[in-house]
């Protein structure tokens, strides 16, 4: 008879901790792959936001040029075109 007991779950166990950590590999590569695609949305967005930040910066430009140069159309101007054309 042997002094140590066979435990009688060991089997059991490591089959069970076998499948964890197949799913913990399975779940790392999936959260690298995450990661990844995170950063290119990342970059994608900060040249979304520099194009804007150069139209902002383009329309203020304008927005001063033509004021400079007295063409620029007041609004009351602009809703009262637009009331006429509706008139007619």
């Amino acid at each position: 008879m042997s002094v140590f007991m066979e435990n009688p779950h060991e089997q059991q166990q490591s089959a069970l901790l076998a499948r964890i950590v197949a799913n913990i590999t399975k779940l790392n590569q999936s959260m690298t792959e995450l990661n990844n695609k995170l950063e290119s949305m990342n970059k994608y967005n900060d040249d979304v936001a520099l194009i804007g930040d150069m139209w902002s910066a383009y329309d203020k430009s304008v927005r001063i040029h033509i004021e400079n140069t007295k063409n620029y159309p007041k609004e009351e101007d602009n809703k009262n075109q637009s009331s006429k054309k509706t008139a007619k």
